[in-house]
């Protein structure tokens, strides 16, 4: 699949620079010297080269214009177990929007202890001291955005009366988070995650869905990227992720 990104000096672009750099690129605030390298420059040029180490091989693909850009043929071509689980989510009103991940540290945090839990281990990265994580970018369009380039935080959520976050009342709860960075006509799943005691109310086939929904609104995106189809082969599957290679045009 060919893949324009309409590159330029104004924008930096959040979803390749993360799948190829890892955490040295999850945010643009946080990474603001990342970002400005000449590190940077070389994984971006290097992305479009055949062969490339990740963009060279298949990955993990939704590709949109399958489905004509049309939300309701993507979701009846899920499987009757899978929309089933979608709705159970909406069933015990969990409910997905576009936030910002700064009002949410401590959820974010508790999300990623909890997956720490279930796994035994994982990387050190999510266990960091939530405040740490204040200050990322989120809930306004950055310097180096525009509007074929830039990412969006998005959440499953459940109400809770006189919740908190801290000090802050919040009266919801985040229960999954995904980082949606936009890169020209393709749009990557980047930091993306969910609470383990919640998994059995289908959150993150709920959360995939809606994300799906969201993107097909926009015209210019051709397709859905989450990383290599061997991680979590099955489960991406179901959600009609398929191994495509994707060429990409600077």
């Amino acid at each position: 699949m060919l893949v324009n990104i309409f590159n330029s000096e104004s924008i930096k672009l959040q979803g390749i620079a993360y799948y190829i750099g890892g955490y040295n690129y999850y945010d643009l605030n946080h990474n603001k010297n990342n970002f400005n390298s000449q590190d940077y420059n070389i994984i971006i040029d290097e992305s479009a080269k055949q062969n490339h180490w990740l963009y060279g091989h298949p990955l993990a693909v939704i590709n949109l214009t399958t489905f004509k850009h049309n939300y309701e043929e993507y979701y009846s071509r899920l499987s009757k177990n899978v929309r089933r689980d979608i709705i159970i989510s909406k069933k015990r009103n969990f409910y997905f929007k576009e936030f910002n991940i700064n009002e949410f540290v401590n959820d974010f945090s508790e999300i990623n202890f909890s997956q720490n839990k279930k796994k035994g281990s994982i990387n050190p990265w999510y266990l960091k001291d939530p405040l740490s994580f204040k200050g990322m970018h989120s809930g306004y369009k950055h310097i180096w955005e525009d509007k074929q380039h830039y990412s969006t935080w998005y959440g499953v959520f459940r109400h809770l009366k006189n919740y908190k976050q801290g000090n802050d009342t919040t009266h919801e709860k985040l229960l999954a988070y995904c980082k949606l960075a936009v890169d020209g006509e393709m749009a990557t799943i980047t930091l993306f995650w969910g609470h383990a005691d919640y998994f059995k109310y289908g959150i993150m086939f709920y959360m995939v869905s809606e994300i799906v929904k969201k993107i097909m609104s926009k015209s210019n995106i051709k397709c859905l990227l989450y990383y290599q189809m061997k991680q979590y082969s099955q489960w991406k599957s179901r959600m009609l992720f398929e191994p495509i290679y994707i060429k990409i045009i600077l």
